[in-house]
């Protein structure tokens, strides 16, 4: 910008509409707990397009694709009699959590994109990517947490996300206003 003698009141109009500007993009960035914020910073979250992986090298899709769908698990989750069916894709963490099904777990909302519970035990990370993001309908382990996730708004880059699935009806999920609990159970 180019001084021309503008008036104290201007510059501090300016001043004030460069604040307005830089905030903006930090609006609403607070976490509501104690688990980190997800993150877009490629240093901290080598996410999309990196190669690096929890043990083998193969990158599964978190959700099933036509062509791992004969490795997928079809499950149902159970929320106080209504049921919403999804699917477990095939990597080793998803397979994991199906063998422990049928499993019942409390789910709290966790940022207001998300419904998290904790599992009883870690699932194993072999193969997959140290972190992805997550779109609504997605099911996700935080592995930080050992946490089971069901998203019902996009989640952006995270170490520590696992894709293991998807559900079919978003509405049941993002509507539970309080903490509930869900039995999730392989479907016959």
């Amino acid at each position: 910008m180019i001084w021309n003698g503008s008036s104290p009141m201007h510059l501090k109009t300016l001043a004030l509409a460069a604040m307005c500007v830089l905030a903006l993009p930090l609006a609403g960035c607070g976490a509501p707990s104690d688990r980190p914020a997800p993150s877009n910073e490629p240093a901290s979250s080598p996410m999309e397009g990196s190669t690096e992986t929890h043990g083998s090298p193969s990158q599964p899709s978190p959700v099933p694709s036509s062509a791992n769908v004969a490795d997928s698990t079809p499950i149902t989750i159970d929320i106080g009699g209504g049921v919403v069916t999804g699917r477990l894709s095939g990597n080793a963490t998803a397979r994991s959590l199906a063998g422990m099904l049928p499993v019942t777990l409390s789910f709290r909302d966790y940022g207001g994109q998300e419904k998290i519970a904790v599992l009883p035990e870690p699932l194993p990370l072999d193969g997959v990517p140290a972190g992805d993001s997550a779109d609504p309908l997605a099911i996700g382990y935080y592995a930080p947490d050992q946490a089971i996730v069901l998203y019902y708004e996009h989640v952006g880059n995270a170490r520590g996300i696992v894709g293991i699935g998807s559900f079919d009806d978003l509405r049941p999920i993002r509507d539970q206003t309080e903490e509930f609990t869900a039995t999730l159970t392989a479907a016959r």
